[in-house]
C-alpha cells in the first residue's frame, strides 16, 4: 500500500520536549512471506523505517533475504500481512516502484498508475539492466523513459514496463539532467575514465564492454540522479572492492537517501544503523525466525 507521508507518525514529541523530526517511509505489519511453491520463509516480521534509519538484512544462503526485497517491490506477491509505503501524494492503491530490473508484463496487467519519479523508492538489484543504448541512456534509465531504446528482443516492445510508462504526471516530475550534469555525474561514480574511450553518445553492447563491478556503479549513478527517499540495495556492491562500495555508500549517505541492504560482507554493518537477522525457519517451531538489532558503528555516514 502507498500511503501520503503526511499520514505517516513522523513527529516524536511530549508536551515538554519536541524531537527532531524523523519521516517513516515503510512500515512492515505482521508479513509472513511464502515462495511462490508456498514454503514459509520470514514469520511474523514487523519493523517500521524512518528517514536516514538504514537497514541491512543478513541471514544465511536460502533464508529469503532476497525474496524479502522481491516481495518489497511487488515481484512476489504470495504470503500475508502489509507493506505499506509512505510517499508523496500515495493513495491506498497498488503502484509501480522506479527499479533497475527488466521484468517485461502487459500494460493491461497494471493494475495501479506508475508512480516512479513521485514514489521516491528505487530497487537497485545485483546485476543491473543495461538497455541497447547510449551511455546517456544508461544513465538516463529507468527515470525518463521516453529516452529508452528497444532491447535486442524487438518483441517485447509491446510490452510497456509499468515504471516506464509515459504519464504526463511522469514527464512533468523531474527536470532530465543535462550533458554537464551527466559528465559530474560519471566523475562522482568513478567511471570517468570510459568517457574519453566512448563518448556519451556512442552505443555499444554494455552488459560486455563493461565489467559488473561498472554496470554497479553505473546503477549508483541513476540512483544518485534520481536522489530518492528510499533505496532497495540487493547485494549492489557485491562486484566492487571496499574502497568503492566505502565510497559510494557514503555518496548516497551524503544526498540523504535511506536505504535497505542484502549483503553478506561483514564490512556493510559500518554503513547501517540496525541489522535484520534472518534464519532458516524450522517447521518445529512456530517462534519469528527473526531478531534486530542496533549495528556498533560510529556515526560517520550521518549527514
Amino acid at each position: 500500500m502507498y500511503r501520503d507521508y503526511t499520514s505517516s507518525s513522523a513527529l516524536e514529541s511530549n508536551e515538554l520536549t519536541p524531537q527532531k523530526k524523523h519521516e517513516t517511509l515503510l512500515e512492515i505489519d505482521n508479513l509472513i512471506l511464502k515462495t511462490p511453491s508456498d514454503s514459509t520463509l520470514i514469520t511474523d516480521l514487523s519493523l517500521t523505517i524512518k528517514a536516514k534509519d538504514n537497514l541491512l538484512i543478513t541471514g544465511p544462503s536460502g533464508s529469503g533475504k532476497t525474496s524479502l526485497l522481491r516481495v518489497m517491490v511487488g515481484l512476489w506477491r504470495t504470503g500475508t500481512g502489509k507493506i505499506i509505503y509512505y510517499v508523496k501524494g500515495g493513495e491506498d492503491a497498488e503502484k509501480s516502484i522506479s527499479s533497475d530490473v527488466n521484468t517485461p508484463r502487459d500494460i493491461s496487467e497494471d493494475r495501479g498508475k506508475s508512480i516512479s519519479r513521485k514514489s521516491g523508492i528505487f530497487f537497485l538489484p545485483q546485476k543491473p539492466y543495461m538497455v541497447l543504448g547510449t551511455l546517456r541512456q544508461q544513465l538516463l534509465y529507468p527515470t525518463w523513459g521516453d529516452d529508452l531504446v528497444p532491447t535486442l528482443d524487438s518483441d517485447k516492445q509491446k510490452n510497456v514496463l509499468p515504471f516506464l510508462s509515459n504519464s504526463d504526471d511522469m514527464n512533468s516530475e523531474l527536470m532530465k539532467p543535462k550533458t554537464d550534469e551527466l559528465i559530474k555525474i560519471f566523475e562522482d561514480v568513478r567511471l570517468g575514465y570510459i568517457l574519453p574511450r566512448f563518448g556519451l553518445d556512442s552505443t555499444h553492447e554494455w552488459s560486455s564492454v563493461l565489467s559488473l563491478g561498472e554496470q554497479q556503479r553505473l546503477a549508483f549513478a541513476r540512483l544518485l540522479l534520481l536522489k530518492p527517499q528510499l533505496a532497495l540495495l540487493d547485494e549492489s556492491t557485491s562486484a566492487l572492492d571496499e574502497p568503492n562500495e566505502v565510497y559510494l555508500y557514503k555518496k548516497i549517505a551524503a544526498a540523504g537517501i535511506t536505504y535497505i541492504s542484502v549483503g553478506h560482507r561483514s564490512t556493510l554493518s559500518n554503513f547501517h544503523d540496525r541489522i535484520l537477522c534472518i534464519s532458516t525457519t524450522d517447521s518445529n517451531n512456530e517462534q519469528p525466525n527473526w531478531h534486530i538489532e542496533p549495528t556498533r558503528r560510529e556515526s560517520s555516514l550521518k549527514v
